[in-house]
């Protein structure tokens, strides 16, 4: 199909595409609005490794991203999970699913750790329903990471966990910004409108293309009957 074409079967379906559209936008301020509100509790981190002779700038920092990443793995682990519970910031196994598999997806739900490259900084996150538990766990992350770091990195006393900002939560419950939600489902259901007109029409303009090579091969064959 041409542009011609293709602005035609639009038109031709425009009120598909308004519709869909509209469907889009509903559906995700429905969604945003019925979900759990959830609380943000935020720390940063700063990992520090201590210079050797002879190491530049360049070496550090690669060190760096290399150490941030390697403790990132490690806060999502099984290992620094029961770490947080013996924590004395009253995080209990009853918070999350008993499911080994259940626990581990709430867990890297509720925790997501962003990492400030070249800079060796981590920043924690942690979403829950509840304001007071959102706190205790991003202090217990925090506290743990702290505490035994060392086992995951194995550079020893060559590198230091700190805390640049103590973990703050929000004051009201963090989520998707209604109108982006909505944009953003309205933007869906354009494209979904779109792909389902695309693909009519392509399969219109096929049955055309092979009606239409039938025809021209009837019309050859009784060509060369009447010669």
């Amino acid at each position: 199909m041409n542009l011609q074409e293709t602005l035609k079967l639009i038109y031709q379906k425009k009120w598909l595409v308004f519709w869909l559209t509209v469907l889009g936008a509903v559906l995700f301020f429905d969604l945003i609005v019925i979900q759990e509100p959830e609380y943000k509790a935020s720390a940063k981190i700063l990992v520090v490794q201590k210079q050797v002779s002879g190491q530049d700038i360049y070496t550090i920092s690669k060190s760096a991203q290399y150490l941030t990443r390697i403790l990132k793995e490690g806060i999502y682990s099984d290992v620094f999970f029961e770490d947080v519970l013996k924590s004395p910031y009253q995080v209990e196994i009853a918070d999350f699913s008993t499911q080994l598999k259940e626990r581990r997806k709430e867990w890297q739900k509720s925790v997501k750790i962003s990492i400030v490259r070249d800079l060796g900084l981590i920043e924690v996150d942690v979403f829950y329903p509840q304001k007071e538990k959102a706190e205790q766990i991003a202090w217990a992350v925090v506290d743990t990471l702290g505490k035994n770091h060392q086992f995951y990195h194995g550079s020893g006393q060559n590198v230091e966990v700190k805390v640049l900002d103590n973990p703050l939560v929000s004051q009201n419950p963090a989520t998707i910004r209604l109108w982006i939600g909505t944009v953003f489902g309205a933007l869906l259901g354009f494209l979904v409108s779109l792909g389902w007109i695309f693909k009519k029409g392509l399969k219109i303009n096929s049955s055309l293309e092979e009606a239409f090579n039938k025809e021209a091969s009837f019309l050859d064959g009784k060509s060369d009957f009447s010669i």
